[in-house]
């Protein structure tokens, strides 16, 4: 116990104390005690651990510290009394253990995610209980933690000494109200494809089993995959359930993207390349410049295997209001431009999605396809073909669906080519981005190498991510390589502010190409028409 002096209107002196006491309860019984003495005004100790332990009975006891400050009394006036009465027992009915619960981990990309304070600016990783309830589920901790979602879009804990806060006006709302922040809804999204895709093998898939977590104010519950906190965002995140170690992970895996890999998986095979290349190398499709291809692509989606899920509450997010491929365009372009990056670095991230034009140029051959079959067309993950797959490969539990996998040509280390042939001499998957770069280099862009390699390369993760293809690669990738990934790296950054912004007016993309890239263009030779 501790305790100080507080000076007494008399001439005594009373003190503070603080009383610690252990809740050792049946764990059959998860709670029961616990919120006895929490409706008595304990509080469940958060700096000292919960304990497991054994009695002489054979039953196994939970073993949990409390305590309670009890204070002298002080002139508070009777509004302020119940308000502090009224704090305790919403509190204690936010955090009630009742009904079934299990342990969870909260997953990102980088490990276990974090989560900032309600009342203060510190960021806590905990261990929690995902509890259900009639009304879904929610997050608390053994120590007295609940998660709680706002209707700002911010997500937070709720600590014990909250209830003290005086400053929070959050806890003096309706009790139903806040108990709706504390509860997350999961929604189970189908992974069935309708497409004819043979799976003879689907046996060696990894069953994925896809959740978001919706809340009261129709945003869901996702991973800041900057800060690596819990956040909420108006488009789903989603959430895989790790069985093995009691996780739930946020994944950029959706349903939508899975089926477009796997289609990847079986079409890109070095066979269907070179067809490919033969096919559309020739440069015969039409002519058009780069800035008639641009207003082609405002037809399409800069986030194409984003889900939705249908929420009257949340209908300002849905397919016909996302962003589309051209203004993610110009808002990496005019990002590039903010960061002082190089007038060709603004140029290619500008162009870089271009190669989805195809489709209007050749729509009753690759736009058909891309309607009903698979769209190559659209930019994801690649790789060398025509040699072993790397261990790191996105989604390779679906390479048995690929037929070079068996056969010995290439499925070798090197496969098909020399060792440290250079990268510019192999065969990527068959994409938009291999076929742009082909496409600037046959109609004379003045293009420095290091543009026409982030065109071509930064689609290639396992290579500048994760350091695969080192035996094929040669000095004059290396010296690409830190232009690739800062490339890469800006990207991903302009791909996050991109998912809620609203789309660039026809008026406000004439207005950037006149006064500023038409300039560009011209300077590398990029604004002529070009034979595609």
């Amino acid at each position: 116990d501790s305790c100080g002096p507080v000076k007494s209107n008399g001439s005594k002196q009373v003190y503070d104390v603080e009383c610690m006491l252990d809740a050792e309860e049946d764990v059959t019984r998860h709670g029961k005690l616990v919120s006895f003495y929490e409706h008595l005004g304990c509080r469940v100790k958060s700096s000292k651990r919960v304990q497991y332990v054994n009695n002489n009975d054979s039953e196994t006891y939970r073993k949990v510290p409390m305590q309670i400050d009890l204070h002298p009394p002080k002139a508070n006036s009777p509004s302020k009394q119940e308000r502090a009465r009224s704090r305790r027992k919403k509190f204690s009915h936010l955090v009630s253990t009742k009904g079934a619960f299990l342990p969870v981990q909260l997953v990102g990309s980088f490990g276990k995610l974090s989560v900032r304070s309600h009342c203060n600016e510190e960021v806590m990783k905990l261990d929690w209980l995902v509890q259900e309830t009639p009304e879904g589920i929610k997050f608390c901790t053994t120590h007295g933690h609940v998660l709680l979602a706002t209707p700002d879009g911010c997500v937070s804990v709720l600590s014990p000494g909250d209830q003290d806060n005086e400053g929070d006006s959050d806890l003096d709302i309706d009790t139903g109200v806040l108990n709706k922040w504390t509860h997350f809804v999961p929604c189970h999204i189908s992974d069935n494809d309708n497409t004819e895709v043979d799976d003879s093998s689907s046996s060696n898939e990894s069953g994925r089993s896809l959740w978001v977590l919706r809340t009261c104010h129709g945003t869901f519950l996702t991973a800041d995959s900057i800060k690596h906190t819990l956040s909420c965002t108006r488009l789903p995140s989603f959430w895989q359930a790790n069985g093995s170690n009691l996780s739930l992970v946020c994944t950029s895996d959706t349903p939508p993207r899975r089926h477009h890999y796997r289609k990847c998986w079986k079409f890109q095979t070095y066979d269907y390349v070179s067809s490919m290349r033969s096919r559309f190398l020739n440069f015969s499709l039409g002519r058009a410049s780069l800035i008639e291809a641009l207003g082609w692509i405002h037809a399409f989606p800069a986030h194409p295997f984003h889900s939705w899920v249908s929420d009257e509450s949340n209908s300002d997010a849905s397919p016909s209001t996302a962003p589309s491929l051209r203004t993610l365009c110009f808002l990496m372009a005019e990002t590039a431009r903010e960061e002082g990056l190089p007038d060709w670095v603004q140029l290619v991230a500008l162009f870089h999605e271009l190669g989805e034009a195809v489709k209007i140029l050749d729509p009753s051959n690759t736009g058909e396809m891309a309607e009903s079959i698979y769209d190559w067309t659209i930019s994801s993950r690649s790789r060398v073909v025509g040699c072993r797959i790397p261990q790191r490969a996105t989604f390779r539990e679906f390479r048995h669906l690929n037929m070079d996998e068996e056969d010995p040509r290439y499925n070798s280390g090197n496969g098909v080519y020399q060792a440290n042939c250079g990268l510019d001499n192999v065969f990527l998957m068959w994409s938009g981005c291999e076929y742009l770069y082909y496409l600037l280099k046959a109609n004379g862009a003045q293009l420095p190498e290091e543009a026409f390699a982030m065109i071509r390369y930064y689609l290639l993760g396992d290579w500048h991510e994760h350091g695969e293809y080192s035996s094929l690669t040669n000095g004059d990738d290396e010296d690409m390589l830190p232009f690739i990934q800062e490339f890469d790296a800006l990207r991903r950054r302009v791909r996050l502010k991109c998912v809620e912004c609203g789309n660039l007016s026809d008026e406000q993309c004439s207005f950037l190409w006149n006064n500023h890239y038409g300039d560009i263009a011209a300077k590398y030779k990029c604004d002529h028409v070009f034979n595609w």
